[in-house]
């Protein structure tokens, strides 16, 4: 059985599974379609159903204690728009996460396993590649209104352990995920709030990393008991350790209290993507002392308790990081969260 995650975080450290999407890919599943690898579910193509299953087994054999669901492009805005009239109301909406969430726990993974709903940004509706710029136009974003039938079914959902709202790229976007109307959606299910930046800490709308603690000192307050951490995920490989010690950094010159931090990290592979032909290369600037055990070591050492892949990292990558954080979780634990009477200890 999952121990709750209070308890859980006190010893160990979460362990996400990789890039789903493009592992589907390697197993012959296409994914280029606006819904992304969420569209196995909709057409309920039998071989590509059975893909999934492999994935999953896949990165728990690797050592991910947490999966996430292949709802990241699902959104109820994108399934009306994008799932060919599969998805016409929320009562449509609510059953179609049921039967992911369902399919996910039955077939997928076995009990002793977190499931994570996943929560993409609203650059997954444009379908355009905002996550990488962040410009989501010029006019007023109810986001409010865009997320709540995801996160609320979430957040009823008996199975989902926790919520991740992930790869979030535009400052207007960020604020609303700390707001109290945002946080009530939640109810009491544990959730983090994940960011995708440059390599300067930035977010992909341009936004300095000083503002994105600027906007958390000043909502800190706000946050309810069910908020875990802050995380930064779909990030260089490269720069991830020194993109995450200098929020932390800077949230720590601004005075903010250290229940506010980012401790989860889930970076991409390490190669450079190319978005004019949408293809990848190796990085040039990679060296041999740029492995996934010394990124997992710099990633504890900034007291993680979250940590996996995204884009292009596979069940290899995972089990790295799996035999690295198994000699080192409970240090890092320990520096998180040194006392249940520390006010960095969670109350979720």
């Amino acid at each position: 059985m999952r121990k709750p995650l209070k308890e859980f975080f006190k010893n160990n450290i979460l362990l996400l599974d990789g890039g789903q999407g493009t592992e589907l890919e390697k197993k012959g599943v296409s994914i280029s379609h606006p819904l992304w690898s969420t569209l196995p579910f909709i057409i309920k193509n039998k071989t590509h159903l059975e893909a999934i299953k492999e994935m999953y087994r896949d990165f728990a054999e690797a050592g991910s204690n947490a999966l996430m669901t292949i709802t990241y492009q699902a959104s109820f805005s994108s399934m009306k728009k994008y799932s060919e009239g599969l998805v016409n109301s929320e009562e449509d909406y609510a059953a179609f996460l049921d039967y992911v969430i369902g399919f996910t726990d039955r077939e997928c993974i076995t009990p002793d396993k977190y499931l994570v709903g996943s929560v993409g940004p609203y650059a997954g509706l444009l379908s355009n590649g905002a996550e990488y710029s962040g410009y989501y136009g010029e006019g007023k974003i109810d986001f409010i209104d865009y997320y709540s039938p995801q996160v609320k079914h979430f957040a009823l959902s008996p199975r989902i352990d926790l919520i991740g709202i992930e790869t979030i790229p535009n400052i207007d976007e960020f604020k609303a995920l700390l707001s109290p109307e945002f946080s009530r959606l939640s109810f009491s299910k544990p959730y983090y709030i994940s960011v995708t930046t440059d390599n300067n800490g930035c977010l992909r709308d341009g936004t300095s990393l000083n503002e994105i603690c600027r906007a958390i000192k000043q909502s800190a307050s706000l946050l309810p008991d069910n908020f875990v951490f802050f995380a930064i995920n779909c990030v260089e490989f490269l720069h991830c350790v020194e993109i995450l010690q200098s929020l932390n950094d800077c949230l720590e010159m601004q005075g903010v209290d250290r229940r506010f931090r980012f401790r989860g990290a889930y970076p991409n592979s390490g190669e450079i993507y190319h978005g004019g032909t949408h293809s990848w290369s190796s990085n040039p600037y990679a060296g041999p002392e740029d492995t996934w055990e010394n990124l997992t070591l710099g990633l504890l050492s900034q007291e993680c308790l979250m940590l996996g892949g995204c884009c292009r990292t596979g069940s290899e990558e995972i089990r790295q990081m799996a035999l690295t954080t198994k000699k080192n979780s409970t240090v890092a634990a320990m520096k998180a969260f040194p006392s249940k009477a520390s006010n960095n200890y969670q109350s979720f």
